[in-house]
């Protein structure tokens, strides 16, 4: 066979059931003989998804309503203005969020009981250095570089950080009640050996706007810390649905069919002034359109709910029903 094929040979090879470049195959080697059925989404396996899609957007609206009660609080403790918003939640390897941590930079490490793992709480040193100086009565501007903090810088963030940690923990007291403690800092992430390096991290990024300064916070948990308070969410979410799906249907008691309602039938016969109404004497005449005796409405219990026809029959007035729901008219 020659180097090249014609385009013969490539019919032929297609007739034979070689495979194309879109072919699909399965785990063992075999192609997918109908395609078109399944679907195909990329994965990229350096950044694996540790999280199904609604834990996510379920830790997405628990972590925003978190941002809001923080902003409020370190406005409290700054005495200024401080806005806070949700930059990222994402998943990824310890490793990976190391590697993204910067030098020089302050990390607290924190636990939180009765949760297993440590969790890590990352803040640049720049807003950290602003932050502090706004606590000792400066004017919190952005300073131009960064470096390694003081002691007294330190504990000074520690405060802040408890502030940080108290408020995330109070996000998840309907499932479980959470107290955290700061387990130390540490300056360099290469020196972090908290876990492996293939632990799945849930990874929340803040973006802190205090005065002139604006840079990004980052929480980080290990999955096996917030794994049980999953659990106790799908847990509960689980019982909503079995409730609603379990609820006893309403039935119908014979003793209700000797209660008696009042019904009546009027009709809705168009609009006149207010002066002309407190005009109105008892003999006038009205004129009404021609339909309106086949426009009755029929009140039972003084609602609406059927439309009739009204007219005579065996000297007797009678309301013939035509429609199953009455229209109110203005």
């Amino acid at each position: 066979m020659s180097e090249f094929f014609d385009q013969s040979e490539i019919d032929r090879l297609l007739a034979e059931g070689v495979p194309s470049q879109t072919a699909i195959f399965t785990h063992t080697g075999d192609v997918f003989p109908d395609p078109g059925s399944i679907s195909v989404e990329p994965f990229d396996f350096r950044t694996p998804v540790f999280l199904a899609e609604a834990e996510l957007r379920r830790l997405r609206m628990v972590h925003q309503e978190y941002i809001t009660t923080l902003s409020v609080a370190f406005s409290d403790l700054l005495r200024t203005d401080v806005n806070l918003k949700m930059s990222k939640l994402t998943t990824m390897t310890f490793g990976r969020f190391q590697a993204t941590m910067r030098t020089p930079g302050h990390i607290a490490l924190f636990r939180v009981q009765p949760l297993p793992g440590i969790g890590l709480f990352e803040i640049p040193p720049r807003m950290a250095l602003s932050l502090t100086n706004r606590m000792l009565g400066g004017k919190g501007g952005s300073t131009d570089g960064e470096r390694y903090l003081t002691e007294i810088e330190i504990a000074l963030l520690e405060e802040l950080i408890d502030v940080v940690l108290r408020e995330w923990c109070l996000q998840w007291k309907e499932e479980k009640e959470l107290v955290a403690t700061q387990l130390g800092y540490e300056s360099n992430p290469r020196f972090l050996q908290i876990c492996s390096n293939d632990t799945a991290m849930l990874i929340l990024g803040i973006e802190g706007l205090a005065g002139d300064m604006v840079d990004e916070m980052q929480i980080a948990v290990p999955y096996t810390m917030i794994e049980p308070i999953i659990k106790n969410m799908q847990a509960g979410r689980n019982r909503e649905l079995e409730m609603h799906t379990n609820k006893p249907k309403s039935s119908w008691r014979k003793p209700f069919e000797q209660i008696a309602v009042p019904i009546t039938v009027d009709w809705v016969v168009g609009q006149i002034q207010l002066g002309d109404a407190m005009q109105l004497r008892v003999g006038d005449v009205l004129e009404l359109p021609k339909e309106t005796l086949s426009q009755a409405q029929i009140r039972v219990a003084t609602k609406p709910r059927f439309l009739a026809s009204v007219g005579i029959e065996d000297s007797r007035v009678v309301a013939q029903i035509h429609s199953g729901k009455a229209k109110i008219n203005s």
